[in-house]
């Protein structure tokens, strides 16, 4: 029988359909069909099993679908979502509705069921706005049809219509607690089509907005609300989203609604996009995604608008003030008397100056008609001293943000910056990154704006650089930072220097002093220096600091570039600007900063002979990297070995990281060791930094970031017996992780497969950038073991870690290692052998 795998069969069904490249709305609609037949046919069936058996009349009850079902929105694996509702609850009408939905279980349906009374119904829905909307989807199937009457006429009523004010209110605010929780943003890289912004249950939002308010039943009647366009696009994008909800379905085998990178290619495949020179498959159907959502959106807020002025009224000011000759101010709104004045882009532009200096919205009226006019924007007029004029006045402006956003909703700032325009929708497949480049820009354009008026005292460092620069320099070079990305190919790395080279012809319509232009260039050009120094250089290193103030020359670039390296690693993620990154950033710039004045350390000499002399037998690099208050607690820590071998010291930081310092003398494999007992303890290494002295004393300070989220009480005592043992104990060789934990050991990395199909893994060695160290740099999906791997295979190939620094976020781990031979750089023979045995570790797992 059909049903007995209901599941596959629907998914069969809609496989077929989608061949056919039938539409989203028609194939859920011809698969709820299917479901209704079964379901008839199974009532009808357990109702003569029912009368037969017990000998007694059917009782009166009516089965109902709610929620996606009553909507007739179903896939191969949604849940069946039913209602019984019946006259009175008596033991007759529970025992054949139970009947009935062991039935439909036995047959391997996805039920999902409630039985009410009538009462029961609005009771119900009255203490919970989920059932509340989900009943507002009933739909009658079969049973008792004079029953379901008089739910729709008497029930259905009080459900929808009562306390419609506040019914509507708390559908807005589920609405933004839905967007705020699925990341507020509808250019999500992996978005949520079911729950996101833009997505289905905004069309959901749509629907029960109009019901209530304009008593609208039908998605059809939605054109009595809405302009013919906009009505059009709504079903357009109510097609689309469900055709991709039924693909993604179908190859997940399951109810998934996130649509991830490992599922983009197979959907756009399943929906016959095909992919051309320039764009992907799947970089073709996130583009059609973003438009269609955009769509769902600007007709949600257009209907929320609506219900907003018909149930929600406030007392307005009825008269009209002037702000300008064409522009004024009514009813808390910035309106225009005659839309013709916009065929002039300057006028254009004025709209959008007084929206970012006064901080009124503009009218409905007035947004639609800069909609329609944005498209006479071109390279001819877009360059006129008023038009410039009002663009640099919004970016020294308090809504920066705000503005900008309206304006590429409106397609005025894509019509202005065509250059940033091909950022629309822009996919960049990376293991970091959450957010189309666009939609990237303008959020590091948002975070660096709440700079200037944040009360958080961990931002007041930033703010207080913030104050000392020149706003519109640093906005307008985020707005331009990426454009690079918009003409660079997949393989293409550097997309600075495209953006550098692009900015060059846009910068010459602007008004701009040669010093302000330069700056502009140096930021675009330089964006990712101070992150990639910072997380893949070690910063006591001299070549570090020399690279970094050579290229900034001074620190008035440097406070420019720590702004907008700030604002640009921010709008990665949202967790992507951490505070021990944050900590890792300023400890550069202030050293950067002191190599630009001049100030050079004054020699470490304590008034403490035994300390003199702990300092003498340290290496260069260690002098250079400690104060002095920093070297006479390390010797107090050296000083602990004198009765064991290790001596351990863990130091907690107010930001939440913690260095742990480790006394002892060289051992096979040292920092194998230490790696292999803190991995154990799941704490996160991100910096490591290995000092070994002229009498063979060795000294390791390694920086972990996640000490606070792993802090118990005894966790520092328990830490320093593991790591006194880990050190300490004899080991027969260095095996593999995978074969020192045997059979708990796993191959699969912490963000699962899709971190492998979005990352490119690669192991790089560089011989030139230092003078003294071979750098050894790596990237691979992280996996456990995968640390202790690494230091083993070069400790077997007597390669020495000086330093490193480890980084491991979204399941991709980026590490660095400062590595040396008997104090030199590796040559080309050693090079080989530690190429060959990396390889092994990380692509033969």
């Amino acid at each position: 029988m059909i049903a007995m795998n209901s599941n596959k069969h629907l998914d069969n069904i809609a496989q077929e359909m989608n061949c056919l490249r039938t539409g989203g709305l028609a194939i859920v609609d011809h698969l709820t069909i299917i479901v209704d037949n079964l379901i008839l046919n199974a009532f009808e069936k357990v109702k003569k099993s029912f009368t037969l058996s017990k000998g007694l009349s059917v009782p009166n009850i009516a089965i109902i679908a709610v929620g996606g079902y009553g909507r007739r929105e179903l896939t191969a694996y949604s849940d069946v979502d039913i209602m019984v509702i019946a006259e009175k609850r008596d033991k007759f009408s529970e025992k054949l509705a139970k009947a009935f939905l062991y039935h439909l279980w036995d047959m391997g349906m996805n039920i999902s069921h409630s039985f009410r009374t009538l009462d029961e119904c609005i009771e119900d829905a009255m203490k919970d706005i989920t059932i509340r909307t989900s009943l507002m989807e009933s739909r009658f199937l079969t049973g008792d049809e004079k029953l379901f009457e008089r739910y729709k006429t008497d029930i259905y009523q009080k459900i929808a219509l009562r306390d419609r004010k506040s019914f509507i209110s708390e559908i807005m605010r589920e609405v933004e607690k839905r967007h705020r929780k699925s990341g507020n943003s509808t250019y999500l890289l992996e978005p949520d089509i079911k729950e996101g912004k833009g997505s289905l249950r905004d069309i959901h939002s749509i629907r029960w907005l109009a019901k209530i308010s304009f008593r609208i039943r039908k998605k059809e009647e939605l054109s009595k609300i809405l302009s013919k366009k906009d009505f059009f696009h709504l079903i357009k994008a109510y097609d689309f989203l469900l055709r991709v909800r039924v693909c993604l379905h179908s190859i997940s085998r399951r109810r998934n609604d996130i649509l991830s990178f490992e599922f983009q290619e197979p959907v756009a495949q399943m929906m016959s996009i095909k992919g051309t020179k320039k764009y992907h498959a799947a970089e073709i159907l996130m583009r059609l995604y973003y438009k269609k959502a955009s769509y769902v959106l600007n007709v949600l807020n257009s209907v929320m608008h609506l219900c907003t002025a018909q149930y929600i009224k406030t007392s307005f000011d009825l008269s009209i003030r002037r702000i300008s000759q064409n522009f004024f101010i009514s009813r808390n709104e910035i309106i225009i008397r005659n839309s013709d004045i916009l065929s002039n882009i300057d006028n254009i532009f004025e709209a959008f100056y007084h929206y970012s200096s006064i901080g009124k919205k503009f009218s409905y009226q007035l947004k639609s008609s800069i909609n329609t006019k944005a498209f006479l924007i071109n390279r001819k007029n877009k360059s006129s001293k008023t038009t410039i004029r009002y663009f640099i006045e919004i970016l020294r402006g308090s809504r920066v943000y705000e503005t900008l956003r309206l304006m590429h909703e409106a397609f005025v700032l894509d019509r202005f910056i065509p250059e940033f325009g091909r950022l629309r929708h822009l996919v960049i497949h990376d293991p970091y990154h959450k957010y189309t480049v666009d939609e990237h820009t303008l959020i590091a354009i948002k975070n660096l704006q709440e700079i200037k008026n944040t009360k958080n005292e961990r931002l007041q460092n930033l703010k207080d650089i913030f104050s000392k620069i020149k706003q519109e320099i640093l906005f307008l070079s985020l707005l331009l930072h990426d454009i690079g990305k918009g003409i660079a190919t997949a393989s293409d790395k550097r997309h600075e220097e495209k953006s550098y080279k692009i900015i060059k012809n846009i910068l010459d319509g602007f008004d701009l002093t040669v010093q302000d232009r330069h700056k502009i260039e140096f930021l675009v050009k330089n964006h990712i220096l101070l992150s990639k120094l910072a997380l893949t250089r070690d910063t006591d290193e001299p070549e570090t600091l020399t690279t970094l103030c050579e290229i900034v020359e001074n620190e008035e670039n440097l406070n420019y570039l720590f702004l907008m390296t700030f604002a640009d690693m921010s709008a990665v993620n949202p967790n992507f600007w951490t505070e021990w990154k944050a900590y890792l950033f300023f400890e550069l710039m202030n050293k950067a900063k002191k190599h630009l004045e001049g100030i050079l350390d004054d020699k470490l000499i304590t008034s403490i002979a035994e300390v003199n002399d702990f300092i003498k037998d340290m290496p260069q690099r260690y002098l250079l990297s400690n104060t002095v208050d920093e070297v006479e607690a390390d010797y107090r820590i050296v000083n602990g070995l004198s009765d064991k071998n290790v001596s351990v010291s863990i130091k907690e930081k107010a930001d939440g990281t913690a260095q742990i310092i480790i006394a002892t003398f060289d051992v096979i494999g040292l920092f194998s060791r230490i790696v292999r007992v803190l991995s154990s303890k799941g704490l996160n290494i991100v910096r490591a930094r290995l000092y070994t002295s002229v009498s063979g004393l060795v000294l390791d300070k390694i920086l972990v970031s996640n000490w606070q989220d792993l802090w118990w009480e005894s966790v520092e005592e328990e830490l320093k017996d593991a790591l006194t043992k880990g050190i300490s104990q004899k080991l027969q060789g260095f095996p593999l992780y995978r074969d020192l934990v045997g059979a708990n050991y796993t191959v699969k990395n912490s963000k699962g497969i899709s971190a492998f199909k979005r990352f490119e893994h690669f192991i790089e060695i560089d011989n030139e950038v230092s003078s003294e160290y071979t750098l050894l740099e790596i990237a691979a999906p992280d996996r456990l073991g995968l640390l202790y791997d690494i230091s083993s295979q070069l400790y077997l190939n007597k390669a020495d870690i000086i330093s490193a620094i480890i980084n491991t976020e979204q399941g991709i781990a980026q590490d660095v290692f400062y590595i040396q031979c008997d104090n030199a750089k590796l040559d080309s023979e050693m090079i080989s052998s530690v190429l060959n045995s990396l390889f092994s570790v990380i692509y033969g797992q």
